[in-house]
Parts: C-alpha cells; structure tokens; sequence
C-alpha cells in the first residue's frame, strides 16, 4: 500500500536515524572482530602442534571466517550509506510537506484535509468576490495537490526501494556477504524496477512453453541466475504465471526437450537446478498472492498436466501435480510452512496403497521424464524428500512422525527412495544440511531424539531391519546419525550415571534402547561406510572427551582417572560391536572386500574432515557452553587432539611394531583389532597430556587405558550374545 499523507507527516524517523548511527559504527566493529581473529584462533592453530589434512582443512575454514568478516565490514558500509539514503529521502519528503502545510495555513483561503488535499474555502469572502477568488486560486491549488502527490510518491518509493534492497540483500546467491548492495534509494529503485521488467519479460517465455529453444532457455538461467535472491523478482514471476501455469510450463519444457544430449543437456540441467532454487525462494514470501501459489500448487497435486503434442499420432505421457512440482525442489531452501503442507498432502497418496509400503512403487510408475539428468522425477518422494534435506526444520517436523517415518522407512525397500530419505533423516536429526558447514549447533532436542529411537528400533528389527541397511541405500545414512549420536549412543550402552565421564548437551541423552543400539550398531556396521562412519565418531568423541576431562578435571566430579576409565571402556564397547559384526560377517561376503573397507574410510573421513573443520564435529555437541575448549574454537577441538585422531584413522598409522597391518585397515583378526582401539584411545589421551601439560602419569593411564578398553572389548562380545542371533555364536 501506498504512503498515505498522514503516514508521511506523522513519521517518527528517529527510529531510522539510531539504524543510521548503529550500521555506522559496524564496519569497524567487524574490523576489529577480523583482527582479533586472525590474531588468536587462527594464529594460535598455525603455531600448533596440530598438523595433517584435517589441520590444513581447519585453517583454510578459519582463513575463510576472517575474509567473511572483513567482508561484512565492507557489507555494513555499503547499508550504511544505504539507510542514510533512505533517511535523507523520507526527511526531505517531511520537510516539503510542512513547507506546503505552512503556506497554507499562512493563506486566507486555502485549506488542506486530512487525507492531503489541498482546496480552497471561500465560505468567508463577500458573496460578490467568491467566483472571481476560486478563479484566481485555481492554478495554485492544482499546483499544491500535484507537489503533494508527488512527495508522497518519492517517499513511497524510497520506501519500496529500501524495502526491495533490504530483502534481496541477505537473501542474495552468493553464501556469505553481498558485494553488490545497493547503496542509494536512487539505486535501489532502478534495480527494483528492473526485477519487475525482468520477471515480466520471463513470464511472457515461460508461456511458450515447449517452443522455447534451448539458446532462450539459456538466456533464462541467466536471469533467474541474476535474481536468485530477489524475492520480489521471485514472487512475481511465480505468482504471474500461476501455480497451474508453473507445472504446465515445466511439463511442457520437459517435454519439447526429452532425450537433450551434450551441451544443450547441460543447460537444461542448470536451468531446472536454477528455477528450483529461485521457486524456492519465493515460497518465503507471505504475501496473499504467494500464499495462494503455494495453496495452488498443492490442490494440483492430482491433477494430470499434459504437453501439447505436435504429431497427432503421439500422445505424451504427462505427469501429475506432485510428480512435476517435486522434480523442481532439486536445489534451494524451500520455505517449512509449504514444505509441512505439501509433504502432508503427498504422503496421502503415497500411503494410499496397502501393504506397508510394498506396493507405493506401483502409484508412481506412470509418467513424464521430468529431469534432466539420471533421474525421472516420476516418484516425487525423492524431490520432496531430497527439499526436506535442505530444510532441516521441516525435516524435523515432518520425520517426527512415528506413522509417516515407518511407512518412508519400509516404501524404501521397494522404490529407489532410500538415498533421498538417508539425507532427510541426517538433516531432521542433526539440525545441518547434509554436506553444508554449520556455525551455531544446537543440542539434539527430544523430538530429534525420538526420531533417531525410531530408526534405530526399526533397524534393529529381526528380519525386517536387516534390508534397510542392504538394499534401501540408508546405511551410510545411519552410520553418519550414529556418528551424531555418538553421545547418545554411549550413554545408553553404558547405563545410568555415566553422563558424568560421557559428556553431552542433549535434552535426552537416555532417550534410546540400549537393546535397539547394539543391534542398530551390529547392522549398521556391515556396510564399509556404515562401519567407517561410526568408527570414526567414536574415536573423535573419544579424542574430544579425553582432552575436555584432562584439559579441566574439574567437568568430573572425581579423579580424572575414573573417567578416562569410562571413556575408554565406553571406547572398547562399541568398537567391540562393530569388530564382531565384522567377523560374524566375514570379509568378503556381506562387508564387502577389503579394499571396499578402505575406501570408505577415505570417503567417510573426507566427509567427518570437512564437518570437523567447520568446527562442528562430534565433539562440538558434548561439551556444556561453560567448557573452556568450547568457548575457544566453538566446537571442543582446542588443540587438535580429535583432529589428529582421525587423521591417524585416515591414513591408516601402523600400530607400535606393526609393519604389515594398518590401524582398522583388516577385520580378519579380533585381536588386532582390539588393539587398535586401545592405540588409538591411548594416542589420545597422550595428546591431550601434551597439550594440556597435564600432570597425569603417562605409563599408568596408558594401562588404565588399556584394562578399560578391554573391558569393554568384552562387554560386547556377551551384548551381542544377549540381543543377537550370530553365526559365530
């Protein structure tokens, strides 16, 4: 809505004055807040004892954080400028309007209402004078209504323009800062018409439907590429072309441009991975016009959309609603409250067939290609869910029932979902996009919690558990949630009162069945990633446990000792379950070979290595916000003691006297690797000594160490025998 003129001269701008003078003293503010980190936390890493690829890959993290807040000084002076733009245009506006109220109250004859229109009053003069005064003021009140009109549209369109430059600025494409912010109204409004002429022109395009050339696609991507984040170049091109008009134009495309090879499928691609992105954007508006969109979109959800057919002999196939909105939401952050409906009204029909999940396949086997790429888009769970993966919120909100996440669970033993649901769960139960670096980890929360219990109960089913692992493609999925969970995990196989020595922020630490775990465990590790994957959470939150209880006893309310003794045991136990579950198995029939073994620990440790050096690690979610390691980095990892963990893992270090067999490297041999917990656990707790210049006895904790571990080791082994139907049993 327009600025009224009651809006204009009754407009306190002190509130816009204080942003003025607050975004002013910002830039040195991040300045300095550089400086200080460069001169600390990543001065302090490169003159460490820290060395290896997950060092290497922690620095280059940290480098990146210091330019990102240099560039937000440059950002906050660019708003700055921005704002004190916006106030010079809103105070100039005030002022021409109190010029015009003043000369008309100083007038005899004019007068002004409240909606800002200017008249003149001649009720007062002699009868005989009045024709010949309202003639004599006609030019002059037409001219005061136009100088009114016209101040109140530029301040109308300063407030559009600030309006328009301050959404699209933190929603721009490039992660991080901007560099491109407006820094005038002026400005600001020629970009902001430009967005509208730009969604107008792409409209008009997308009517063509499949007449469009691959070239006119091209120039599309370009200025979808553009806007990216600019929601209102976003909304409009959406809501003009409709919710029907949305699904009808990409069947059409799809269509007109089935079977694209080479380059032309390489635009095709980046344009449907471009709109997903930009469509998605625009769900973040609520807006009326967007809201009925969203709403549109999901009462189309069964409706069949087919492209018009130039050979009167074929008919294409045509797809229906869900089946082509799913196969755009392959990029970009879709917004919960649309993600929570349409996932809602999508399971509807997905749970339609009976059966528990073994006959959903039969419900999507119709249908346009409807991707670019490898995939059809025919079964829109995989769109939907692969949107939930970058949603962790709606995620959460969605997996979080019992009903919905069983039927998910089982449908993926028949359909070629398991990947896309593997990536939903990570993200609903971690609160981080699969693959994205996180700055601010929240402690697991119940719901979260409970959603884990669920799929570790539904693995550690007898029978029916086994196949997610084998033949769903979850199982590396599981291994990273065991590796999240690692807290969780060790609290519950190690019992009550263990909280104490195994750290955790957890809002329900004791919230799974120490049953479900040991099978969930014992499956999980069968698969080379599953197995690599929890591996390396227990050693990192091992190592990260150590350093906390040595660099500051007093987190245990006893000797340090007793809860190295924990620790280690908590070690032996777990990697105990995972040795047997390799051993019942065998090397080479259902863990795969050995070289398979190794190279998931190559792919799983890229994978923790790039989470580890954003800071968040397993260890980042144990420690309580008092602990010194936590306020140092924000993820427990002072002195790189979890770092060189699982870089001894990574490249596989060779026990003490060991020339042939590398740390983890064979399954073949319970003793060995038995052995190699109590190096690994023992190598940490010598780091954290030396970090720490800890006065604990080498030698003695080395055999602490050693007796722990053992201890655990077996525990295991009678865990198993009480749970577990085992081949070697």
């Amino acid at each position: 809505m327009a600025i009224t003129y009651q809006q204009l001269r009754t407009a306190n701008l002190s509130s816009l004055s204080d942003a003025v003078d607050a975004w002013r003293r910002l830039p040195g503010q991040f300045d300095t807040i550089a400086r200080y980190f460069g001169s600390t936390v990543t001065k302090g890493l490169r003159d460490s004892d820290w060395k290896g690829e997950t060092a290497t890959e922690a620095l280059e993290k940290f480098d990146l954080i210091e330019k990102q807040m240099k560039a937000a000084s440059d950002e906050a002076h660019d708003v700055h400028t921005l704002l004190r733009s916006a106030f010079d245009a809103f105070q100039a506006a005030k002022n021409e309007l109190k010029k015009i109220e003043k000369y008309v109250a100083e007038d005899k004859y004019l007068k002004i209402t409240p909606e800002g229109r200017v008249y003149c009053d001649i009720s007062a003069a002699p009868e005989e004078n009045r024709e010949s005064l309202s003639k004599g003021y006609f030019n002059a009140v037409q001219d005061y209504n136009k100088r009114v009109e016209s101040i109140l549209k530029e301040a109308d369109d300063a407030d559009s323009a600030l309006h328009y430059a301050l959404t699209s600025d933190p929603n721009g494409s490039a992660r991080g800062f901007n560099t491109d912010t407006a820094t005038t109204i002026k400005e600001a409004e020629q970009r902001r018409k430009e967005a509208l002429q730009d969604a107008k022109a792409m409209v008009e395009l997308a009517r063509t439907g499949g007449d469009l050339s691959v070239a006119q696609v091209r120039r599309m991507r370009g200025v979808f590429a553009k806007h990216e984040g600019d929601p209102l170049f976003n909304e409009r091109f959406a809501t003009s072309l409709g919710a029907k008009g949305t699904l009808q134009f990409w069947v059409d495309l799809s269509e007109a441009h089935a079977g694209a090879q080479g380059t032309d499928l390489k635009d095709l691609k980046g344009f449907q991975d471009q709109i997903s992105t930009n469509l998605a954007n625009a769900t973040h508006s609520d807006s009326r016009a967007m809201q009925q969109w969203k709403q549109g979109v999901i009462d189309a959800g069964n409706i069949s959309f087919k492209a018009d057919s130039k050979d009167p002999f074929y008919r294409p196939p045509g797809a229906v609603g869900f089946q082509v909105m799913s196969s755009l939401m392959g990029s970009g952050k879709y917004a919960t409250d649309f993600l929570d409906d349409y996932g809602k009204a999508l399971l509807k029909v997905d749970k339609a067939p009976a059966g528990e999940g073994k006959y959903t396949d039969e419900v999507w086997q119709r249908g346009a290609d409807l991707v670019f790429g490898k995939e059809t888009g025919r079964d829109p769970m995989n769109g939907y869910l692969d949107a939930l993966s970058r949603n962790p919120e709606a995620a959460t909100e969605t997996l979080a029932s019992k009903a919905d996440l069983t039927h998910l669970l089982e449908s993926s033993k028949y359909t070629d979902r398991g990947e896309a649901l593997g990536k939903a769960l990570e993200a609903a139960v971690t609160g981080v996009t699969p693959g994205e670096p996180a700055h601010d980890v929240l402690p697991h929360s119940r719901e979260q919690v409970g959603i884990v219990q669920n799929v570790v109960h539904a693995v550690a089913q007898s029978g029916s558990g086994e196949s997610l692992v084998s033949k769903a493609g979850l199982s590396e999925s599981f291994g990273h949630i065991a590796s999240a969970y690692m807290p969780e995990v060790s609290n519950v196989l190690a019992g009550p009162g263990a909280d104490a020595a195994l750290l955790t922020t957890s809002k329900a630490y004791e919230g799974l069945d120490r049953t479900d775990v040991t099978r969930f465990l014992y499956e999980v590790s069968r698969d080379p990633d599953g197995k690599a994957a929890i591996q390396y959470g227990e050693s990192i939150y091992t190592a990260s446990l150590l350093e906390a209880h040595v660099a500051d006893p007093s987190l245990y309310d006893g000797s340090t000792e007793n809860a190295i003794k924990t620790v280690a045991h908590n070690a032996g136990h777990i990697q105990g379950i995972v040795a047997h579950s390799t051993a019942d198995a065998g090397i080479g029939s259902a863990t795969g070979t050995e070289k398979e073994y190794n190279d998931a620990i190559k792919k799983q440790g890229d994978f923790i290595k790039t989470i580890v050096a954003t800071g968040i690690g397993v260890g980042a979610s144990s420690f309580s916000a008092a602990s010194p390691l936590v306020s140092a980095t924000a993820g427990g990892f002072l002195s790189g003691v979890s770092g060189m963990a699982i870089d001894r893992f990574y490249d596989g270090k060779q026990l003490d006297g060991a020339l042939d067999d590398s740390l983890y490297r064979t399954g073949k041999d319970l003793n060995r690797a038995q052995d190699s917990v109590v190096q690994q656990t023992q190598w940490s707790a010598l780091d954290a000594i030396a970090a720490h210049n800890s006065q604990l006895p080498e030698d003695s904790t080395k055999d602490l160490i050693r007796a722990s571990v053992n201890d655990g080791w077996n525990r295991s082994d009678g865990a198993l025998e009480d749970t577990h139907a085992r081949p070697s049993a």
